[in-house]
């Protein structure tokens, strides 16, 4: 199915609407037209009142047409206006998520895996990730924490692909972007490798990551700005320093001695 961007549907509808307003108004001139020129032409073969029925039957037809298609227009405005509001809402809540104790400290155990495989060095002794006790159990080079992000990318993906629609993408990609991509980008080989193995999982991750890219293509473009390298190590490096320092507003250091109990409490396959 073609995806068509919002800007296009957009034009789409206002040529639609357009064309029919004018439809509309054609029709209505040339029932005047010929109704007077049978008049006009023909008085006496020509019932007058059949005519004025007629034209005024047409008439109102398409007035009808005209006004179904403001009603259209305004309806279609009423709806926008809605949609948006649910998907900035829905969106609000999905970052408000992805910021919580819990999502916190799953990224924390992400980036001290992906830091430790690019051989980068963040100093950090704590280890609050709820999969603090799997650390060794790696699924095709992913871990859990990677995992579980990967779940939560894929399901915005879901909800705002065409079969669910009910987030706008580039709602996300101001709100959720940088870190879908970055994410991704980081781990796009061990990504198709889980895929391949597990192809009804993250249906919607690759093609939400490629709209995301193309989002920040045409920003740049628009803007006419260098577009920086997607994928540079020191941006990707400068990315995950970022991310561990964020990742640590989730981290309420327990008493001393129960660090054991404190990460017991938040393992399990609870996701987001």
């Amino acid at each position: 199915m073609i995806r068509l961007a919002k800007r296009w549907r957009n034009r789409i509808f206002e040529v639609l609407f357009w064309v029919s307003i004018v439809v509309g108004f054609l029709l209505m001139t040339l029932v005047l037209t010929l109704g007077w020129q049978l008049f006009d032409q023909f008085p006496k073969q020509v019932d007058a009142g059949v005519v004025l029925a007629t034209g005024a039957l047409a008439l109102f037809t398409a007035f009808l047409w005209c006004s179904a298609a403001i009603t259209a227009r305004f309806a279609r405005a009423e709806i926008l206006t809605s949609s948006a509001v649910s998907s900035a809402d829905l969106t609000l809540k999905l970052d408000n998520r992805f910021n919580s104790d819990r999502a916190l400290r799953i990224r924390h155990g992400a980036v001290k895996f992906l830091a430790q495989k690019r051989n980068l060095s963040i100093a950090c002794d704590h280890n609050i990730s709820p999969y603090g006790t799997e650390k060794n159990s790696l699924r095709y080079g992913l871990s859990s924490d990677l995992i579980d992000l990967f779940n939560f990318f894929d399901w915005i993906g879901y909800l705002t692909s065409d079969e669910s629609n009910a987030i706008d993408r580039e709602v996300v990609q101001q709100k959720l972007g940088p870190w879908i991509v970055n994410y991704y980008d980081m781990c796009r080989t061990e990504i198709e490798v889980f895929r391949e193995n597990y192809p009804d999982r993250w249906v919607y991750l690759a093609s939400l990551h490629e709209d995301l890219i193309e989002g920040r293509k045409k920003w740049y473009a628009a803007h006419i700005e260098p577009l920086p390298r997607l994928d540079d190590d020191e941006e990707l490096s400068a990315f995950l320093r970022r991310e561990h320092a964020r990742s640590h507003r989730g981290f309420n250091p327990p008493p001393s001695g129960s660090q054991g109990v404190r990460q017991n409490s938040w393992s399990g396959s609870e996701a987001f």
